[in-house]
Order: C-alpha cells, then structure tokens, then sequence
C-alpha cells in the first residue's frame, strides 16, 4: 500500500504539466500577495508595519503602551488641525465661526501642533497624513483591546453573574439559549489568564492566514490533482488494467485517496508557510510564542494556544478541508463519463458555498448554513480567532466542536464514495460530448484567424490577457486621490484663473498676496508685542490664530505666483496642472509597477508562441517552406503586438478616469509649456499632441517587450526556459528598480516607457 501510494504521488508530481501548473499556481499565490497589499494612495504600505513592528521589538508591554499613546496624540492633534483649517477654508463667517467652536473643544491644541503640521515631521512611518492617521489609529485601536484583555474577561464572568442574580432568569435559565449561552460562555473563559499575551501588530498573521485567493488557488490545485488521478486515468482507458482483480481494486482506490491526503496536506503547508515567509519579510509577524490573544482580532479564542499553534490548526484544517472536496471530486469523477462533470460539480460546491457564505447574516437561524460549508469551514480565522456557539435544539454546541464533526463526516461520505463507486462502477471510460454551433466558427480559412486561434484559444493567452486587464484596469481606476487643504485652495484659484492672462485676473492674484502679506505682517507684529512683553504669549497665540489659517496656504499661492510670472515673462495661459502631474508619472509615479505588470502579462501569454510548434512537432506536420514559415511567424508578431497594443492602453484609460474625479484636466489646447514642469520642453506642442506622443511611445516600449519575449522563445524554443529567460531579462530590472535600484531600470524599457516622469 505505501508503494502503491507513493507511485500515485510520484506518477502525478513527476508529471511535467502538473509541475509547471504548480510553479505556476505558487507564482501567481506570491504575486496576488504583493498586489494586493499595494498601497492605493490610502491604505498605509507594508512597509509602514515592517517599521513599527521593527521599532517596537524589544519593548516591554509598557513600553509599547507609552509609545503608540504618544503617537495617537500627535496624529490627532495634526488631524485636528487640519480639520480646522478645512473649516477655515470655507467661505464666508460659518467657517470661521465653526473653526472657532473647535478649538474652543480643544484650548491649546491648535497652537501645539500647527508648526509640527506645516513641517510634515509627524509623517514616521507613511508618506501622507491620510496613511498615517489609519495607520496609528488601527494600532491604537489593537493595542487597547489587546490591552483590556483582563477587564474582557470580567466582563464575561461578571456578565453571568448579573444574570443569576436576576431572579426572572432562575427558573427558566436551563430552558433558555441566551441564557444557557451566557454560561457556557464563562465556563469556557474561566480558565483563561493575561499570562503570555503580548500585543504586537497583526497585519502580517492575519495577511498572510486569512488570504481569500490562497484558497481559491488550493481548490484549483485539488482540481489538478483530481483530474491527473481519475479523469485522465479514465481518458485513457488505464482503469481496465489497474482493476483486474478485487484486491486490486480496493487497494488501488485506496492508494490514490491517501495520496489525495498527502497532497492536500502538502499543499496547504507550503501555501501558507509561503505566505508567513513573504509576509514576514514585508510587514513582519510578530512573536509567535505568545499567546493567540496577543492578536487583536483573536482576542476573543478560548483556545489556551500560541500563535504557533493556532497557524498549525489553520493549517491542517485547511488541508482536512480540501480533502473532503477532493473525495467528493474523486466520487463524481469516478461515476460520471463526462470529463467536466467534476469541474462543474466542483464549481457549483464552491459558488454555493461562497452564496451561503455572503448572503446569511451570522446572527441567523441559518447561520449553519453559513459556518458549515466549503468556504466557511476555509475560513479558520472564524473558527479559533473568534468565539460561536451554535443553537442546536436549544442547547449552545462550540463552533469548534461543530466544525470538526461536519469535516469528519463529510470526509468519510467522501471516503465511501468514492470507494463503492470504484469498486462497483462498471464503465469507466470517458464519453466525448461533440456540440454543434448554430452559426459556424472558421478560424482556419485565414492565417491570420488561424494564428488567432492557436495563440489565444489553444494556447490559452486569451485567460491571461483578461487576468492581466482585469488586474490593471481595477488597480488604476479603484485608486483614490486625497487632496490636501492646500490642494483643494490651489485648485479652486486655478480653475478660476485657467486661460490667458486678464487684469480681472491679475488683479485677483495681487490681491491675494496682498492678503498673505498683511497676514506675515500681522504675525510679526503679535510677536513683537509678547517679545515686549505688551502682551502675554497665551493672549499672542490667540491673536495669531485666524492669521495662521491664512499663511497655511500660502505654499499653495507660490505655485500659482510661479505661473503667473512665467506667463507675464514668456507668455502663456493658466492651466490646473496637478491632474497632468499625476497622469504624466511626475507626481506618483507608477510607471515601473506598470511596465512590470505588462511585461508578466506578455511573458506568460506569449512565452509560448513559437515553442509551441517545437514542442508538438508541428513543423514537421506543416512541412513549412522557409517563406511559408516566414509568413506563419510573421502572422504570429502581428497578433502578438495586436493584444498587447490593447492591454497597453488600458492604465491610460483608466488611470485618467481616475484621475479626473479629482483633479480637471482641461485646457487640453493648450500648449505643453503651460504645465510648469514642461516650460522648458523645446518643441512647443499641444498637450493632447504630448498625451499622443506618451502613448505612442508606450506602445513601441510594449512593442519591444514583445518582440524581445518571441525571440527569446524561438532562441530557446522550450516553454519553460522561455520563461525564465524572460522573466530575468525583463521583469528582474523593473523588480530591482521598484525596490529602489534606480540604474536598473536603465537596462530595461523603462526609459523610453516613463520618458513624461524622467524630463
């Protein structure tokens, strides 16, 4: 039987498809991983929780307390002064009377943090104030509960003890859930103490156990190895010579569950050791010997376990998991002749369950059907991160206990399955099913079409394309822009002065500096009369409060004098340039993650072009003259630049819409030199004939990218060597260039892609 066991394992894992599909799966798990942890503008970076895991490391608890306390204060003191120049920026007497209103709320505060404001020396750990203030304040908010714990758990005990002591409840106590609920629940806390709990972050055990598309990449991994242990076993007709005799039957069966186990088990090891070890590295995990309510969102677990611990359970229930759905594959793969049938009844379990999963409040009568199905038993951070006990006929039954029995049942209905199907099945081959069009398909009648055909449909770069357009159009039309109080003025003035030059204008903006310079004059006086001691430095401060909500924009009004004496120099026209900055990379510059993902994109969907005829032998099947292969490969380039021309111009697409619903960009007419930061451009051009010129340029980049990916694969003529090849030459420059290495980006398209960020 170990034998037996060990030839499935080895017959499927040896298999260099299976292999491939495996890398391919793991890359595509990391890869996701770092997507979606990237930064959209708001959501504080990685990095911002690798730095204060770093800093706090060596602290005591104490210590902890003390210094996230410290950080809370001075993010919502610089908030609070924001938010009072948000309302002093508002026109007329209602911003000023609620700005007044405010500070009254908070006497001093203004005051104590309007330099520190200004300075921007509050940002530690992010880049915005908008990414630091959620960073400090989910800190905060974890290290008080974390913190509270003890007081927690007299709140669970004292709870119980208010309900004995209300006589209404002492006869009917036993009869009732809530109630039988409450003391159930003080039961399983009272063993429970403060003892190894330390509070650290929890972004890095949390990202990388609670990864919805590493479950959803461990399902398709049991769908492969399902389809290589039954489906193709059948298609090939192997099933009549495995199952001559009846021992060899069952212990044939019997192999391939156990090496179903071993498989399951396997994969979700690696999986989610991969991700501890990537998340470790971006965001760091903490200390893993404390105890699992050292985590915040699991402060609730009665479970006595270290975090150690409870990433085991995680990971042999996920593992338990996926082999009760990989039995129930095995048993509808073995009694089924179609060859989908697994993968349709595999999909419909899975869109079942994540229905059941959404669509059922948790506080539901059905809130069994919620907890007890695929996705939710995959969700173990429910399951020991929290605490549930389920109704069941009026008694409270621990999720715990539930979960376990509907993983061991489901297992052995499994199990069974599969076995008496296999033993008593009596065709096992696969049936064909041939479907007829109503409108005929002939893509074989062009080269072209042809050509189309094998790359996109055979050859599946139609998947990869659609992934990769999905993924870039959501990461640039989903990303939010936040601007600052100093922004929200600079783009008002702007639009009011967007055009030529007028004296109305003019004057609007002589104005304006007389107001700042009155402002700067009216501060030194009030210091002055303190440093005379004329008046007191409480009373000065208070003087000087309405005229700081003047001088806080003056950085702001620089910009737009910056424009105004260029215009009254060279000549010229006002245009609001923030939105060009941020869609020509000068301001967030995303052009290298861009490129990157592009170049992925085009690697994995055209790795395979030309390797493909070697592989298959289809040269020799085509019997090609050197022109007709000319010809063939010259049909292969176009399709190839054809789709990545079209997946090249989705972030611009995209990348506008988002930028638009902040920042205008009009004046479109208007000469390139009107956006300060192009005023000393030598071609004077319009700026939608520069907007042509940046996507024109792109699009020969990708061009390149393309033409280097086939020639690679003609040069190696191997799939997987065709990959590698151009992974290094192509994406490792972008990588080593976001991680910092500014000169790798030279030995890549980079240049001649991002040319708008590098002028």
């Amino acid at each position: 039987m170990i034998r037996l066991t060990f030839f499935e394992l080895s017959k499927i894992w040896k298999k260099r498809s299976f292999v491939f599909s495996a890398i391919l799966l793991l890359f595509i798990n990391v890869f996701l991983l770092w997507y979606t942890t990237l930064s959209d503008g708001t959501a504080p970076p990685p990095s911002a929780y690798k730095a204060v895991w770093q800093d706090l490391s060596g602290m005591s608890d104490v210590e902890k307390s003390v210094y996230i306390d410290e950080l809370y204060e001075t993010i919502s003191g610089v908030t609070f002064v924001r938010d009072v120049l948000n309302m002093q920026a508002l026109s007329g007497e209602m911003g000023t009377s609620l700005a007044e209103q405010e500070m009254q709320k908070k006497p001093q505060t203004f005051e104590k943090y309007y330099d520190l404001y200004l300075s921007e020396d509050y940002l530690k750990y992010t880049e915005s104030l908008e990414q630091e203030n959620i960073l400090i304040r989910e800190l905060f908010k974890e290290k008080t509960k974390v913190f509270g714990y003890e007081a927690y758990l007299d709140f669970v005990q004292n709870t119980r003890n208010v309900l004995g002591g209300i006589s209404i409840f002492e006869d009917k106590a036993e009869d009732n859930f809530s109630s039988s609920n409450i003391k159930k629940s003080a039961a399983d806390y009272a063993d429970l103490t403060t003892e190894n709990i330390h509070w650290f972050p929890s972004k890095g055990i949390t990202s990388a156990l609670e990864s919805s598309w590493t479950d959803v990449l461990l399902l398709l991994a049991v769908f492969l190895f399902v389809g290589s242990l039954i489906t193709e076993e059948k298609e090939k007709g192997l099933f009549y010579i495995t199952r001559a005799t009846k021992y060899g039957m069952g212990t044939s069966i019997s192999a391939k569950l156990i090496a179903l186990f071993v498989h399951c088990i396997t994969a979700a090891s690696i999986a989610y050791i991969g991700n501890l070890l990537f998340f470790s590295g971006i965001t760091g995990l903490g200390d893993l010997t404390a105890r699992i309510q050292s985590i915040a969102p699991y402060m609730e677990s009665t479970l006595n376990i270290s975090v150690l611990a409870y990433i085991g359970f995680t990971i042999i229930t996920k593992g338990m998991v996926l082999f009760f759905f990989g039995t129930i594959l095995t048993a509808v793969s073995i009694f089924s002749n179609k060859s989908f049938m697994p993968y349709l009844c595999g999909i419909g379990i899975v869109t079942v369950s994540w229905l059941f999963y959404q669509m059922i409040p948790v506080q539901s009568a059905w809130n069994l059907a919620k907890c007890l199905n695929l996705t939710g038993l995959m969700r173990t951070e429910d399951i020991y991160g929290a605490y549930l006990n389920f109704n069941v006929f009026g008694y409270p039954v621990s999720q715990v206990f539930i979960t376990w029995i509907t993983i061991i049942l489901c297992t052995i209905l499994g199990i069974s399955a599969s076995i008496i199907l296999f033993l008593r099945k009596q065709g096992l081959e696969i049936k064909r099913v041939h479907m007829t069009l109503p409108i005929p398909f002939r893509p074989h009648n062009n080269l072209f079409l042809h050509e189309s055909y094998k790359i996109l449909i055979t050859n599946r770069a139609i998947v990869i394309l659609l992934l990769f357009a999905v993924l870039i159009s959501w990461k640039n039309v989903s990303k939010e822009y936040h601007p600052s109080v100093q922004e929200q003025y600079y783009q008002n003035f702007m639009l009011q002065l967007e055009g030529s030059l007028t004296d109305n204008k003019e004057s609007k903006i002589l104005s304006e500096q007389e107001r700042f310079e009155e402002a700067f004059a009216q501060i030194e006086r009030i210091d002055a009369m303190v440093a005379n001691g004329e008046i007191s430095e409480n009373t000065g401060d208070s003087m000087k409060q309405p005229w700081y909500g003047v001088t806080a924009f003056y950085p702001a009004f620089e910009k737009i004098m910056a424009q105004y004496e260029n215009i009254k120099v060279k000549g010229g026209r006002f245009i609001y340039d923030t939105g060009y900055l941020y869609l020509f990379g000068i301001l967030d510059n995303t052009f290298a993650l861009q490129l990157l993902f592009l170049s992925l994109c085009v690697i994995f969907s055209f790795g395979n072009v030309i390797p493909m005829e070697y592989q298959k032998k289809s040269w020799n099947l085509l019997c090609a003259t050197q022109k007709g292969k000319s010809k063939i490969i010259g049909r292969k380039i176009a399709v190839c630049l054809l789709c990545t021309g079209g997946v090249t111009i989705l972030p611009w697409l995209f990348r506008s819409i988002a930028i638009t619903r902040v920042y205008p960009m009009n004046g479109v007419s208007s000469l390139i030199q009107a956006i300060p930061y192009y005023k000393d451009v030598a071609f004077e051009i319009p700026i939608w004939c520069f907007f042509v010129a940046a996507i024109f340029s792109q699009l020969v980049a990708m061009g390149i990218v393309t033409l280097l990916v086939l020639l690679i694969s003609e040069w190696r003529k191997n799939h997987l060597q065709s990959l590698f090849f151009a992974m290094l030459i192509q994406a490792i420059p972008l990588v080593l260039k976001i991680l910092g290495l500014d000169f790798a980006g030279w030995i890549s398209v980079y240049p001649l892609y991002a040319w708008t960020g590098l002028l």
